[in-house]
């Protein structure tokens, strides 16, 4: 089963870095879409999981960086043997480590952590400080916020982009995007405004109640006032 698992890595990882990929529609190698009853989902590196459906969108939550890619030393050959429509990086991921996503057929590419760390080099370098710009080729769509690493990332390669920030489902207040406003998004904004280390906000805009595109000590006061009248 842990094979398997792996194997499930090696064929559905496509991950943001350097290659060519290309438009399922003009080209893919491969013909066979990744699905849930081919491979189990499960967990890999230190809290972290990914999950695929039966229409090849694969699924990447949990805690921290996604920069190891243990399947390599199990079975290299069966890396990249299917093609997926679209990647979710969710919120909790802070950085999305190199790798070459060469012809999966990718439409979609989901970041919802507006401050993912996207690198561009082998050796997983924030590229901030690199400078780099991978030779990339994407014929799809990058999804993320408009304050957002992602939007960065697509205008930089010249890739396409779309806004998911005003989506019809986002409650006022909850910045931790978890469905809810309640007294954890009240916490969580008044600890990033504090500038407390690793604070990241999953939906800044939920805060905004000033509606003026800056989030500060304002938003805060108004926000605690909402809560209260819940």
């Amino acid at each position: 089963m842990f094979i398997r698992k792996i194997t499930a890595f090696l064929s559905a990882f496509c991950i943001l870095g350097s290659g060519a990929a290309l438009n399922s529609e003009v080209f893919s190698p491969y013909p066979v879409t990744a699905r849930a009853d081919i491979f189990d989902s499960g967990e890999f590196g230190d809290g972290l999981r990914w999950e695929l459906d039966d229409e090849g969108v694969l699924k990447f939550s949990g805690e921290g960086e996604l920069t190891v890619w243990p399947w390599r030393e199990y079975d290299s050959f069966a890396y990249g043997k299917y093609k997926l429509s679209e990647v979710i990086i969710d919120k909790g991921i802070t950085k999305v480590g190199y790798f070459n996503y060469t012809g999966y057929g990718l439409k979609k590419i989901t970041i919802l952590n507006p401050d993912c760390i996207i690198c561009e080099t082998p050796d997983n370098a924030d590229p901030e400080e690199s400078g780099v710009i991978s030779n990339v080729k994407f014929y799809g769509t990058i999804y993320g916020y408009s304050d957002s690493t992602a939007r960065t990332y697509a205008e930089k390669h010249g890739f396409a982009f779309e806004a998911i920030d005003d989506t019809a489902d986002r409650k006022a207040g909850d910045v931790n995007s978890d469905g809810e406003f309640n007294i954890a998004d009240v916490v969580l904004l008044q600890k990033w405004l504090l500038g407390v280390p690793d604070t990241t906000l999953a939906d800044w805009k939920a805060g905004d109640f000033c509606e003026d595109d800056v989030l500060d000590v304002f938003d805060l006061c108004i926000m605690k006032r909402e809560y209260l009248k819940q």
